[in-house]
This record gives C-alpha cells, sequence and structure tokens, in this order.
C-alpha cells in the first residue's frame, strides 16, 4: 500500500471559513466512519506496510554491503 501524501488536490482560494470548517467537519466524520468499517483491514495494511518499510531500512545496513 502506499500513501499519497505528497498528492496534489487543488483546493478552492474563494472558500470562506464557514466553507472550509464544512469540508473540515465532513472529513472527520468519514474518517472516523472509515475507520470503525474497516479497522481490522486498516491495521493489517498499516501493519505491513511498517513491516515493509522497517525491511526496507534494515536492508540499507546490510553488512554484506558495508564499505568499511
Amino acid at each position: 500500500m502506499t500513501h499519497h501524501h505528497t498528492l496534489a488536490i487543488p483546493l478552492p482560494a474563494h472558500w470562506t471559513p464557514e466553507q472550509v470548517l464544512a469540508v473540515w467537519e465532513l472529513l472527520e466524520i468519514l474518517t472516523e466512519h472509515i475507520g470503525h468499517r474497516y479497522a481490522i483491514a486498516l491495521h493489517e495494511a498499516m501493519a505491513a506496510e511498517r513491516q515493509s518499510l522497517s525491511l526496507r531500512q534494515t536492508s540499507l545496513f546490510d553488512d554484506e554491503q558495508d564499505p568499511f
């Protein structure tokens, strides 16, 4: 699973503070509902991603490739 934290989503510059708050609240509600509905799958996916990241990080320090 890949996170798209760098995904550029253009946001309107003309929103009022009330519109921004409404969108923010909608996203919070959506996040909560997704979390409740898919909690187990989310935890499994996050654990797999952490394990994958951990494996990639340890391979950077592989003794066989140690230049010293």
